[in-house]
């Protein structure tokens, strides 16, 4: 998977070598055309009567509902004057699985649906998701993507469409300079360094970090890869490929750093309870001097010239920040069909205009992405372009755990510790047990 995806960002990033965001998302006319064209000729079953869709997709964060309030929204009805499409917002993450199992085990499936690895063995295993490859290889829809094998599951087909922007997805510390000068605090190289600016951040009346702690939301997906990685990326490559466990020395070092940093002050009080946006509004308000979150919000981010951001800093002599990351997505995560629909033909169609939307959503700030929309580059931010800069040149990529190696049990017991952990008052060897029994049963690796 890491050598795929270093294939994948090679050639995305020679596709898009020149591309960038000297527009936001909000200042971008829409590409209706090429929404149009994505979505290609589709026929009713009657002349009169539209057939009727329901889609069920991510409406957590900004950049979602950018891309359906300006990319979907407006142009859906003359892309598929045939279909009546109902949108219906899924939350996300435990909620939007939640939902997601719950429509599954009641035969309510809707026609088309956000695909993640935290709920995709429950759907495939009662046979309520489309393999989509040979419906996407007929009509061509495959062919637009630089690396079309990156969409294929480890069962070798393909269930999910995606912008393929999610290759470039990583966490970072953004943090706001002015508060950095006011504190007279600099940019930390490492773990121990980190600690001593939060204290001082603290010592000055301001909330060192903030990240999304409800229902373990930082935990699970980023900070414990992140505190295990800086320690030693090895044992956090291992851990996601199953070649050892959570007794590994590297993996409680891990633990034990998240646990410091709850009792050490560095998030506000009760993180374990806030949710997303409140913990983004806690940032862009500079209630907080950082924030901890993966590059999907960096085009929002970047529309304050005060905000910056770095990559986490080091815990020891094994990990270096410019030739390890953790990188965000999975071929299980995009737009996807129910086995179910009456209408596989049009439901098809209709998730690869969704994607094409996301693709040209991330085009427009000027993210990398491996699906063509077929328009011309656009320039980068500085802010994106720094980042691009320093992400595309490492070579040991690795891939979530949290898309990549936890069945649904094994994802919500690691979601119910992470908060726990997130509270200061949870101690590293009560994770460890617990997550030990839990991945001692994990059937990820099973499928």
């Amino acid at each position: 998977m890491v050598l795929l995806a270093g294939v994948l960002l090679v050639a995305a990033a020679c596709g898009n070598g020149n591309e960038s965001a000297s527009k936001q998302p909000s200042e971008t006319t829409t590409p209706a055309a090429s929404l149009e064209s994505s979505a290609g000729n589709t026929e009713s079953v009657s002349n009169e009567k539209k057939i009727k869709m329901r889609v069920i997709t991510i409406t957590t964060d900004e950049n979602r509902n950018n891309i359906m309030e300006k990319f979907i929204k407006p142009n859906i009805a003359s892309a598929f004057p045939n279909l009546e499409v109902e949108f219906e917002p899924g939350g996300g993450g435990e909620d939007m699985a939640n939902k997601l199992k719950t429509l599954n085990s009641s035969g309510d499936m809707p026609d088309v649906f956000w695909n993640d690895a935290g709920y995709f063995t429950p759907l495939k295993s009662t046979g309520s998701i489309l393999d989509l490859t040979s419906h996407i290889t007929t009509d061509g829809f495959l062919g637009k993507y630089s690396v079309p094998d990156a969409l294929k599951h480890v069962d070798g087909k393909i269930y999910s469409l995606s912008s393929g922007a999610d290759t470039y997805f990583t966490p970072v510390i953004f943090y706001h300079k002015d508060m950095f000068e006011q504190a007279g605090v600099q940019v930390p190289t490492t773990f121990d360094e980190l600690i001593q600016i939060s204290k001082t951040l603290k010592s000055k009346d301001m909330v060192p970090a903030v990240t999304p702690g409800k229902d373990g939301w930082g935990p699970k997906l980023y900070m414990l890869q992140q505190m295990i990685q800086i320690g030693d990326p090895q044992a956090m490559s291992d851990l996601v490929s199953n070649k050892t466990d959570f007794n590994n020395p590297s993996v409680k070092a891990g633990v034990a750093r998240i646990e410091q940093l709850a009792k050490e002050g560095v998030f506000p009080d009760g993180i374990a309870n806030l949710d997303y946006g409140p913990a983004m509004e806690m940032f862009t308000s500079k209630r907080a001097a950082m924030l901890w979150m993966f590059t999907w919000e960096l085009p929002n981010l970047a529309k304050d010239d005060s905000v910056d951001f770095f990559p986490f800093p080091s815990a020891s002599d094994k990990y270096d920040p410019t030739k390890n990351v953790q990188f965000w997505g999975s071929p299980l995560n995009g737009y996807a069909v129910s086995a179910k629909t009456k209408y596989p033909e049009e439901a098809v169609k209709l998730a690869e205009y969704l994607a094409m939307a996301d693709a040209l959503y991330f085009e427009s700030t000027g993210a990398p992405i491996s699906l063509n929309t077929g328009n011309p580059a656009m320039d980068r931010s500085p802010l994106m372009q720094k980042f691009v800069d320093w992400y595309n040149p490492i070579p040991n990529k690795i891939a979530s755990l949290a898309l990549n190696s936890l069945d649904a049990r094994t994802s919500a017991e690691l979601s119910s510790q992470g908060a726990n952990l997130l509270t200061g008052e949870y101690a590293t060897d009560d994770f460890i047990a617990a997550m030990g029994k839990i991945w001692s049963e994990n059937t990820w690796f099973d499928n």
